[in-house]
């Protein structure tokens, strides 16, 4: 552990340490330039090493040529939502180049029979006219026929439902691809496929597990989740959205000069695979590192009107936009739609359409109205009841489904545990209830996968889910939940014990210490910052550096409509942490040191401490 508090910095010294906290191996060079430098053509991976992408990309191109009814069905969160964004813009972009492609051909074969050319490059950039002549037949303009569909939060809930399909049956839809949903819609997707429709899935939520814990993947066209067994992609942990376009990545691969797409283009998207690869904090390593990076490069020149109403709504810089300014501005209004409201408001705002600057604006409003709920259910938690459970299910009627995942997080953030809540659902019979694992190492789709019976459907990944249940059967899930998961952490104490006998280590508590360096005011300068910055972006698996500040209070000041925030001054150093109880004010102002990562703050300029 170095100490820098009172000594010059070491800025080489530096950063070799941290790197080796995050397991990187300092003396291996390539292995440093991966990680401090990601390099796009070195550090990413082919799509078509994907299970199944290749038919997918076939069978949309299939559904292309023959003008088939296509329907991306995407989630309502900030990982399906920018997903469904990718391939809206995707297929727009086939169209458009498709269009200019075909008559800058009609003008050059008219050109053989004396057109001057100069007309030609003038007409290129136009927009298409409706009809164009060719050897006397009119041709019809080049078209996608698809549409978006995201299921409402409160009225539909989560998943591919049966409804939906039906209304896309009717419409003479044949193909379907989805987006960071369906892996557990097992009857859903096959009810579509007997009916005609064609199911590209994709997802990057677990698989369900059999009585002999074998995955069961639905009898789709294709299925692209990198987390089904026999998929050799090397990285696994993709977000719904970088999944999403890595289909149309492998689409373009092989079919951009019939359509006239430019060599790169896709990359242009990866703003939307920034946002979601944050936002569904995946661990940023390894090609996440890549696609976050790119991506926040892309946003920082993004020309989307919506988005960039959201960034001045959020007080972003959008030249110096980073991942706390996605995980604190960007998300919580991208996902308030859903929460609050229609979830295609946040759709359309990322979107580049005249309403986009609107519906920005009204997720500000939706977004102020979930903190101000979320706040009021968040006071209403008797964190007494569960004091002395070791999982938490909690909920209440009064509680709306989209602040269930806030109240969740809020309650993990407390006591550390899993948590179950649930709240009223899309008529009085049901409730939706949303999962957060705690630090006890808990799966939480495992979890419900043995509860199964008394649930009437559920999904998500290792560390957070969904799930819908009868009222009546809150107390059988209650009591199958604590017997469940009595047997879940007995199994994972002995895989435990076995990984530590197999490895001949110990499995004592480890003793190293919570910050990663040691300072004083005066260490917090715009060097150490930028030396820092290096080794972002921040987020799972490689956490911004904790610092330990060491110096004295000089002064409080509480602030928020309800004086929920605090501030303290540190020898002159800003310390700030949002959201906090009486209690750990009380403790903040009592402590001799304080633990956070240093942030830019944009409001009053310099550099702050965000207290941990």
């Amino acid at each position: 552990m170095l100490c820098y508090a009172g000594q010059e910095t070491n800025m080489t010294d530096l950063i070799k340490n941290l790197l080796e906290k995050r397991g990187v191996n300092t003396e291996n060079r390539e292995e440093v330039e991966k990680f401090l430098k990601p390099n796009w053509d070195r550090d990413t991976h082919n799509p078509f090493h994907m299970k199944d992408i290749e038919k997918a990309v076939d069978r949309i191109k299939k559904a292309i040529d023959n003008n088939e009814k296509i329907i991306i069905y995407s989630d309502y969160d900030c990982d399906g939502i920018p997903g469904a964004v990718v391939l809206h813009d995707f297929f727009k972009k086939i169209e458009e180049s498709k269009r200019q492609k075909d008559k800058l051909e009609n003008k050059k074969e008219e050109n053989k029979n004396g057109e001057d050319l100069s007309l030609i490059n003038k007409e290129f950039n136009k927009k298409a006219t409706k009809t164009n002549k060719k050897e006397g037949e009119e041709l019809k303009e080049f078209s996608v026929n698809f549409e978006n569909y995201i299921p409402h939060r409160h009225n539909e809930g989560y998943g591919i439902h049966k409804h939906a399909i039906e209304k896309f049956i009717k419409d003479k839809a044949t193909l379907m691809i989805t987006v960071d949903l369906g892996i557990t819609n097992i009857e859903e997707i096959e009810y579509a496929q007997e009916n005609g429709i064609d199911v590209i899935l994709t997802d990057h939520h677990l698989p369900i597990l059999n009585e002999n814990k074998k995955q069961v993947l639905p009898s789709a066209f294709a299925v692209i989740n990198t987390k089904r067994n026999d998929c050799d992609y090397p990285e696994k942990m993709l977000c719904g959205c970088a999944t999403a376009w890595k289909l149309a990545h492998a689409f373009l691969m092989k079919h951009r000069i019939e359509y006239g797409v430019a060599d790169g283009y896709e990359k242009w998207w990866l703003d939307m695979v920034g946002i979601s690869t944050v936002a569904d904090m995946v661990p940023l390593l390894g090609e996440n590192r890549t696609l976050a990076v790119y991506g926040l490069q892309v946003l920082r020149k993004s020309k989307r009107q919506g988005l960039l109403k959201i960034f001045t709504n959020a007080r972003i810089k959008q030249q110096y936009i980073n991942e706390t300014d996605i995980g604190f501005g960007i998300a919580p209004r991208l996902n308030a739609a859903g929460r609050m409201s229609d979830p295609r408001e946040a759709f359309l705002a990322l979107l580049d359409n005249t309403d986009s600057d609107m519906c920005a604006m009204r997720l500000e409003k939706y977004n102020n109205e979930r903190k101000k709920d979320t706040g009021a259910a968040n006071e209403s938690v008797d964190f007494a009841l569960f004091e002395n459970d070791q999982v938490v299910l909690v909920g209440s009627e009064d509680w709306s489904p989209g602040i269930l995942g806030l109240i969740a997080s809020k309650i993990v953030d407390r006591t550390k545990k899993t948590v179950f809540v649930w709240g009223k659902g899309e008529d009085e019979n049901i409730m939706k209830g949303s999962v957060r694992a705690g630090s006890d190492g808990a799966n939480v789709v495992q979890l419900m996968s043995a509860c199964a019976d008394t649930l009437i459907h559920f999904g998500g990944h290792e560390q957070a889910g969904g799930f819908a249940i009868i009222k009546d059967k809150i107390k059988d899930f209650e009591k199958k939940l604590k017997e469940e998961y009595e047997k879940h952490q007995k199994s994972l104490a002995e895989k435990k014990e076995e990984k530590a006998r197999l490895e001949n280590i110990s499995l004592e508590i480890n003793k190293e210490k919570s910050f990663d360096l040691a300072l004083n005011s005066q260490s917090i300068t715009e060097s150490l910052f930028r030396e820092i910055n290096k080794l972002s972006p921040f987020g799972m698996a490689n956490l911004a550096p904790i610092i330990k500040l060491e110096g004295d209070l000089k002064n409080v000041r509480l602030f928020g409509d309800k004086k929920q925030h605090i501030e303290l001054s540190v020898d002159g150093v800003s310390c700030i942490k949002f959201s906090v109880s009486e209690a750990e004010k009380e403790k903040l102002i009592g402590q001799k040191f304080w633990l956070g990562f240093i942030e830019r703050d944009i409001f009053k300029g310099g550099l702050k401490i965000r207290l941990v």
